[in-house]
């Protein structure tokens, strides 16, 4: 479960790696929260989500416990809730730590204007913060809504709905992220803008979306970073991109182990 999602953090903590513990940092590495968590994640709306004794809880910019471990798993919070997941339920809590909508769900992402896309019994809709299913579970996939429009699959054929449910016709610009879409040739990907003009070439072997003026791209096998002008800014060395940037920051894999980098490729961690 992997979402873009814009959430107003504290950026003056950045999640930290020291060996195998977590912890958060400033911007020039002074350890501010020390490194005493399994894993940690961006702060967002005020709070930290972590893991501690294989247990997700939140922290505040203090470092300490606000909603105590006892989840399997926990998001960052966006528009007052939290993702949380236990034995493989998913449902949500609020910033007090109730669970506001029942751990039913196979999978569940967080909100965005109002709505959460769910999975139950296999099948994918939309639910809003009463927990109601305001677009019902019927789809074998759902993606966010983008200017009102969402992209669904139901019976293999692609689809696009409305807020209301209603199909409507494929939006003008539905594989442009950012002003910008992939583009393939020969085996090869790159990215061309709305004109149609090639900004990045196609000399990669896989991409991802733009997400913050950055595009994740793939040459023999390691990931790196260009930006809207094709310029690789942050060098093809991670063997994957877990997210990519949200709120300044992008969570990769390097060398079998895990840590988050800046848009200058900073890394936040230590071995």
């Amino acid at each position: 479960m992997i979402v873009e999602l814009n959430t107003q953090g504290n950026a003056n903590l950045i999640p930290y790696r020291k060996g195998d513990m977590c912890g958060y940092c400033d911007k020039d590495k002074n350890i501010v929260i020390e490194c005493r968590f399994d894993s940690t994640q961006p702060f967002s709306e005020g709070l930290g989500a972590v893991l501690f004794d294989e247990r997700s809880g939140f922290i505040d910019a203090a470092g300490k416990v606000v909603i105590p471990y006892k989840w399997d798993f926990a998001s960052v919070f966006a528009e007052g809730m939290a993702v949380v997941e236990m034995n493989g339920k998913y449902g949500y809590i609020d910033k007090m730590g109730n669970e506001v909508i029942p751990l039913i769900y196979s999978d569940a992402e967080p909100f965005i204007d109002g709505l959460a896309i769910v999975e139950l019994k296999g099948k994918a809709g939309f639910i809003n913060k009463k927990g109601e299913q305001v677009i019902p579970c019927k789809y074998d996939m759902v993606a966010p809504f983008v200017n009102g429009v969402a992209y669904v699959e139901i019976n293999n054929e692609d689809k696009y709905i409305d807020r209301d449910g209603k199909y409507v016709a494929e939006p003008e610009d539905a594989e442009y992220f950012e002003g910008f879409k992939v583009e393939h040739a020969d085996g090869k990907v790159g990215f061309t803008d709305k004109s149609g003009k090639l900004v990045v070439d196609v000399i990669y072997e896989s991409a991802m979306d733009f997400s913050e003026g950055l595009a994740a791209v793939c040459t023999r096998g390691k990931w790196g970073f260009v930006d809207t002008t094709g310029k690789l800014v942050i060098p093809c060395i991670y063997s994957d991109v877990i997210n990519s940037f949200i709120n300044g920051f992008a969570f990769v894999e390097y060398k079998d182990d895990f840590g988050y980098i800046d848009k200058k490729g900073t890394q936040y961690w230590e071995d």
